[in-house]
């Protein structure tokens, strides 16, 4: 737990009392690579962070897996990326990595927020990073090129290339893997 308090302490410092509510409504579990923690997203009602280990957020579109996210070492995900399914859309997540997860009830998380204003400071401060991220994620798919994409994943996520399967990459970065290679050499 000691990865998850110098995370939080680098965002906003809490009160050793916030500190010591929150320790004692987070769950710690391992689990093995290739498990899928949350089955349905839109119907999870767990926030999580990443102290070891790399997951991704997919769908099924047809017959295909596109992966929307992922998150690696102090990494948050949970049901504030999806408050429902959209369509048929049902988002997954799965443990590309044998993973060390802390969890929170949301319900709970948000007693500690009424009763630790530090703590929800730190939520808000959490929640404005996470969508500055998928701003930068639309903009990216919506404005840049195969290759512009693949350099800002290698600048923003560059540890998960050499731990994600290209595929997922691929898909994530909304490309087959042969335009992801020809955008691998064109950087080297």
């Amino acid at each position: 737990m000691q990865n998850f308090n110098n995370f939080i302490n680098s965002i906003c410092p809490l009160s050793e009392a916030a500190q010591i509510a929150l320790s004692h409504k987070m769950v710690q579990k391992t689990y093995p690579k290739n498990h899928i923690l949350v089955p349905d997203l839109s119907k999870c009602d767990r926030l999580y962070f990443i102290e070891k280990g790399l997951v991704r957020i997919y769908y099924h579109n047809q017959e295909r897996e596109i992966t929307d996210f992922f998150a690696a070492e102090n990494g948050v995900f949970g049901p504030i990326f999806r408050s429902k399914p959209i369509k048929d859309f049902i988002h997954s997540v799965e443990l590309l990595e044998p993973s060390t997860i802390l969890s929170i009830n949301i319900f709970e998380l948000e007693n500690l927020y009424q009763a630790h204003h530090d703590l929800e400071r730190l939520g808000r401060l959490i929640a404005l990073h996470t969508v500055f991220m998928l701003q930068q994620r639309i903009d990216s798919l919506q404005f840049a090129s195969a290759k512009e994409r693949y350099d800002d994943f290698l600048e923003n996520f560059p540890t998960i290339l050499q731990r994600a399967p290209l595929g997922h990459i691929a898909s994530y970065l909304g490309m087959n893997q042969v335009t992801l290679s020809r955008a691998r050499k064109q950087k080297h």
